[in-house]
């Protein structure tokens, strides 16, 4: 308001100039303007008062236009900075309303605000509004719009990769995440993204190279992103070219990747998965005699071909040395069920069952007494599962 009265003022001058400008000074230096039946004469320095002046008008004249175009074009700066307050004023209701979780009265704040200084941020939180009220079907025009303010570019392009990863278009994903800038690329959320797309993908030879290139930015989660990357690569491997594709894969990996345990899991769990169970068996015996962890329980329970001795020696051995562990017993008498030694696998569930109550082992019991035509004690069994 007060530049408007500013600006008023010196419109008033300006007209005030051309009237009486040549009578604001003396005579000397006189300059004579004759238009049909006006004359007017005035001296140079009251000329140049006059140029001065009419340059201001221009000035004027031209932020009168600006205004007027802006509200044509339907902006709500129309009376600059009474304006700017009350969409500042709208921007901070729509941020109070969010986080209290009133996300209708936030989209009408937030409406308020467009097109505002706000250097596209109005735009972004009005796309995470529309998200969780719309579904966000207005999403990607309000990040476009966002995209074109410098300072919220990229966030507007992380927010649209994102979506579009959560409706699993990832090439439309990937698309976006390349037009962002070089600089912004070795951010954590922006490398994260890339890593999540190019796993849907199955491009784990890009995974690996993102990795070698965010290593540090990505902190701990850069060890859980290389393990995903081998298990994809080793799963991709498996499908395509098979087992002895497979095995020679592993072979070439370096000693560290050898030693990790999620690395060892997955191959192993793969051979299984492509009906190798013998050969999976000499591999899963070496490496659990190195470390008796119990993520390799599993495994050994999937075993699944004739006489299984290895594994068997090597469990019967963990027993010996802890006589009292239920899950011990449960391997074993998996391991000897699908072997086809029905009795050894009765004995070892049977005594599982004594030292501690699991599902599996129950359900294990049971078809073995079905085995037997003992169809009463399989109901019981069964009977106490559901009850349990």
């Amino acid at each position: 308001m007060k530049k408007l009265i500013f600006y008023i003022i010196l419109i008033a001058l300006l007209f005030a100039a051309i009237l009486f400008g040549h009578h604001a000074i003396g005579e000397k230096g006189r300059i004579f303007i004759a238009m049909g039946d006006l004359r007017i004469q005035m001296t140079v320095v009251s000329a140049g008062i006059v140029l001065l002046a009419s340059s201001i008008g221009v000035i004027i004249i031209g932020w009168l236009l600006v205004k007027l175009a802006r509200m044509l074009t339907g902006s709500r700066n129309w009376f600059g900075s009474l304006s700017r307050r009350k969409q500042q004023k709208a921007f901070h209701e729509a941020i109070n309303a969010c986080a209290i979780g009133d996300y209708e009265s936030a989209q009408k704040a937030i409406s308020k605000t467009f097109p505002g200084e706000f250097g596209g941020s109005n735009y972004i939180l009005a796309a995470d509004i529309d998200r969780k009220v719309n579904n966000g079907n207005n999403l990607e025009n309000l990040l476009s719009i966002a995209e074109t303010f410098e300072a919220s570019a990229v966030s507007a392009k992380a927010q649209q990769a994102a979506h579009f990863v959560q409706q699993h278009q990832f090439d439309k994903a990937k698309e976006v995440l390349e037009g962002i800038d070089t600089k912004a690329q070795n951010q954590a959320v922006i490398a994260r993204l890339w890593l999540s797309v190019l796993a849907a993908l199955g491009q784990w030879d890009e995974v690996k190279e993102r990795l070698k290139l965010h290593k540090k930015v990505l902190g701990d989660d850069y060890v859980v992103w290389a393990q995903q990357a081998t298990q994809g690569e080793f799963a991709e491997i498996a499908s395509k070219h098979g087992a002895n594709a497979l095995r020679q894969k592993w072979e070439e990996l370096p000693r560290a990747a050898k030693k990790d345990i999620a690395n060892q899991i997955v191959f192993i769990q793969l051979l299984i998965d492509q009906g190798l169970s013998k050969d999976a068996e000499p591999i899963l015996v070496d490496l659990a005699k190195k470390s008796q962890h119990s993520a390799f329980h599993s495994l050994f329970k999937q075993l699944k071909h004739p006489s299984p001795f290895a594994a068997m020696r090597l469990i019967e051995s963990w027993i010996k040395a802890d006589p009292e562990n239920a899950k011990l017993y449960s391997v074993l008498a998996h391991l000897a069920y699908n072997s086809g030694d029905s009795e050894l696998a009765e004995k070892a569930v049977r005594k599982a069952l004594e030292l501690a109550s699991d599902p599996d082992d129950g359900r294990l019991l049971a078809r073995l007494l079905e085995q037997q035509n003992a169809f009463e004690k399989a109901n019981n069994v069964y009977k106490g599962l559901l009850t349990s």
